[in-house]
């Protein structure tokens, strides 16, 4: 899994931040191929390509979360 945290995006503030959500990410889908963490949208490719738009407060659970509704959707 590719991890990409784009420069001001509102996830990813520190280097534990990622290891978090790396790990997490990782035991949802160990599968998943990369997560683009941008300013404004987190794109997630795993069988499917999908955005998300960030909601006013987001979270690394946040992002766990649309991994985890991707998979059980089949996506």
């Amino acid at each position: 899994m590719r991890i990409d945290p784009y420069i001001g995006n509102p996830i990813i503030l520190t280097q534990q931040d990622y290891y978090e959500l790396e790990e997490l990410l990782h035991e949802i889908d160990p599968q998943c191929n990369s997560v683009q963490l941008r300013q404004e949208v987190v794109i997630i490719e795993n069988i499917a390509r999908r955005t998300f738009h960030y909601p006013r407060k987001p979270s690394i659970e946040w992002v766990a979360g649309r991994l985890r509704y991707m998979v059980e959707n089949g996506l």
